[in-house]
């Protein structure tokens, strides 16, 4: 694949030259005046006096962000978020967290929309390119009312692009020079407005053949338990990491109405497929023979899906929005019986949708005051088999909110005062199981109706037009997945031979819905435009923290425990010391503990303890040549911790870590720039997750057209 990968490069390259318009060199200005912010994305608008942006810790990542860090996909962007962690693990899928709540207790929106699997609640955000995003919100703790259920530490809301009446052009190319074998990257995104009609393609390829852990890693050996048989043996040795293939296309369509400022049609349509391999565990690693095993390769994860959107405003005072999708999931995981991957024994499907929809009223009564009301709805479909000749196992769940929102701008708008409340409600209305993969179906019983209401008040107050203080307390629940549901097996004798032993479910139907109470208070300052700071301390008190009791069987239930709390800060600078240069330094302090009665510990799993923030870029003048740095220290956390069930197991510490990236950007010949990118330049060895090893250094070298 190396010898086709500069065939590659230099074909594109050339076909570039050739094709496109040569004009002025592109300015930054100017890429900003050629798209729009996608507006119907947003369900809490930035920059209408909307005050629940303001009660809340909430930050922005923008373009400029996506390229300091070099950052191609969402998940890579979100790396570098201030209370944010992102690793990979099983199923090589990007495992996010706020503040220590996995992606599960993160409502995962696009444009607005909620995206993830069904059956596990969250889904893979590798795949989706950052080209077509103008922006991604990441509010934490007090989201608001509107956005809908399972909000539970927070938002992650994803906002494309849509263009302008200047047409716009981008093609971006990358190589792989040292780190990754066969690694190949382009992307390429076009859109036009003309009259009423406008339109946005976004298009990105990702691809390697393997890639390497760091010079510094060190083999050990691992565990192979096949059926009740343990195998000691080295599952890594180092080098290229087993398994570590990687293929995805990605495609983005958005075509839109807007017959005035006051109406807005639009339609978009996604289609991702992505073939991957699963490296695995170096400590340990279960195969279940006639069933699954994890050494696994991911031979499809796909996705397709068409959303509507429309906006009108009737009056000054009443506004309408309505929201329609339909989101297909499908994967294959192929199952072999050893770290060779050649004999495949089981081939696992999951074929999954959802069909939802959300309709959102405003109201403003007075110009100091503003009214909102919406409405979510969806069903979730998951289905699933073992074996390609069996029939599949069907489960069926209904998600809904109805939530309403007061904001009050107060003393010439220093003054802002947000309530609202929200009823949630998770309604099961089907499961079932092939249990011993024979084709024979059974019906599961479901749980009963799971609902909660769930209030909110915020405050903020503005000084002047350079500092604020706010503060803001939450109720969020989170409804378990259909996996944390029905996960549970039991060994039992079988009632027509008691000498036999099989194996049975053992879902967990009283299993409760998460709830936690977030508190914020914090303050923010701008210095003359040279210096701003923000301060803020936040407190999670979580009931029912869903949780499994051991990290090493799969088939193990997931169980409720009583109270856990978190109570951390975080602090941010921006500074600009002079025109050329910016420095963004951010630091999160978090300290989690288990309060259950009856606790073995007090110890939180995957909760880090703190992270340390770092960005400097400076702009050579007159070269126009650009430096960005990027330091992250992501500080303890812990992967397994004792339980009740198992009060002997371990304490297993994931590695504290600091990585720098570094790239350094140069305009060449006309709309063309080229850059150099480095990933954990100093090769740092360290696990992120307990036997998942990260990538070591990574250089890509890549050119990029804009016009």
């Amino acid at each position: 694949m190396k010898g086709s990968l500069n065939q590659k490069l230099l074909m594109c390259l050339l076909m570039l030259a050739v094709s496109l318009p040569i004009g002025p060199v592109w300015a930054q200005e100017e890429e900003e005046e050629n798209y729009r912010e996608y507006n119907l994305g947003e369900v809490v608008i930035r920059g209408e006096k909307s005050a629940v942006r303001e009660i809340s810790i909430t930050t922005e990542i923008t373009p400029a962000d996506f390229e300091s860090t070099n950052s191609d996909t969402v998940s890579e962007a979100l790396t570098f978020v201030p209370g944010v962690q992102v690793t990979m693990g099983r199923k090589y899928l990007p495992y996010i967290s706020i503040h220590g709540f996995d992606q599960k207790r993160i409502l995962t929106l696009i444009d607005g929309i909620p995206y993830y699997e069904t059956k596990y609640g969250s889904l893979d955000l590798n795949q989706i390119a950052v080209d077509g995003v103008a922006r991604i919100d990441v509010v934490k703790g007090a989201a608001s009312v509107l956005y809908g259920a399972n909000a539970e530490a927070g938002v992650i809301n994803i906002i494309t692009k849509k263009p302008t009446e200047t047409p716009y052009f981008s093609a971006n190319l990358e190589a792989g020079l040292e780190g990754v074998d066969g690694g190949f990257k382009a992307r390429l995104s076009h859109g036009m407005k003309k009259n009423m009609f406008s339109y946005w393609l976004s298009y990105s390829h990702r691809e390697w053949d393997s890639w390497e852990v760091s010079d510094d890693f060190v083999p050990r050996e691992g565990v192979i338990q096949i059926g009740k048989n343990k195998i000691s043996t080295l599952i890594e040795d180092g080098g290229d990491r087993l398994n570590s293939d990687y293929g995805t296309d990605t495609f983005w369509a958005k075509f839109g109405l807007e017959p005035s400022e006051d109406t807005e049609i639009y339609a978009n349509f996604h289609l991702i497929s992505t073939e991957k391999g699963d490296p695995p565990n170096i400590d340990r690693v279960r195969v279940f023979p006639g069933d699954f095993s994890q050494f696994d390769r991911i031979e499809s994860y796909d996705d397709w899906g068409i959303d509507l959107s429309g906006r009108h405003q009737f009056t000054d005072q009443v506004g309408l929005q309505a929201r329609l999708y339909y989101h297909d999931h499908t994967d294959t995981y192929a199952s072999y019986d050893d770290e060779t991957y050649t004999n495949q024994f089981a081939l696992s499907e999951y074929d999954d949708y959802i069909l939802g929809g959300m309709v959102m009223a405003d109201f403003k009564p007075m110009d100091w005051d503003t009214v909102k009301a919406a409405i979510h709805y969806r069903g979730d479909s998951h289905k699933q088999r073992d074996f390609e000749d069996l029939p599949f196992a069907e489960s069926f769940a209904y998600t809904g909110s109805i939530g309403v929102e007061n904001e009050s701008l107060l003393l010439n708008d220093r003054l802002a005062i947000v309530a609202g409340v929200s009823y949630d409600w998770l309604d099961m209305d089907e499961a079932e199981v092939d249990q011993e993969n024979t084709g024979m179906i059974t019906k599961l019983s479901v749980p009963d109706k799971k609902d909660d209401l769930n209030p909110m008040l915020g405050v903020s107050y503005k000084f002047n037009d350079a500092g604020k203080v706010f503060a803001s307390i939450a109720r969020k629940t989170r409804f378990p997945t259909l996996d944390q549901i029905f996960t549970g097996e039991e060994e039992v004798e079988d009632p027509e031979d008691p000498e036999e032993i099989i194996t049975v479910p053992k879902p967990n139907l009283d299993l409760e819905a998460e709830t936690s109470v977030n508190y914020t208070v914090g303050v923010s300052w701008d210095f003359d435009d040279m210096l701003g700071i923000e301060f803020s301390s936040f407190y999670h008190d979580i009931s029912d923290w869903i949780t499994r009791e051991s990290a090493l069987n799969p088939f193990d239930q997931y169980i409720n425990y009583e109270n856990v709390e978190m109570l951390g800060a975080e602090i941010g600078a921006v500074w600009t010391p002079i025109e050329d240069l910016v420095i963004k330094a951010a630091y999160m302090i978090n300290d989690a503990e288990n309060k259950s009665s009856g606790r073995v510990t007090e110890k939180v799993v995957e909760v880090p303890e703190n992270e340390l923030d770092l960005m400097v870029q400076y702009v050579v003048p007159n070269l126009k040549t650009k430096f960005n740095l990027t330091l992250m220290y992501m500080g303890r956390s812990y992967s397994e911790v004792p339980t009740l069930e198992y009060p002997d197991d371990p304490v297993v510490e994931n590695d504290s870590y600091t990585i720098l990236n570094a790239r350094i950007t140069q305009p060449i010949m006309d709309r063309f720039e080229a850059y150099l990118a480095f990933s954990n330049l100093f090769d740092e060895e360290y696990e992120p997750n307990t036997g998942f090893p990260a990538q070591g250094r990574q250089i890509w070298l890549g050119v990029t057209y804009k016009y």
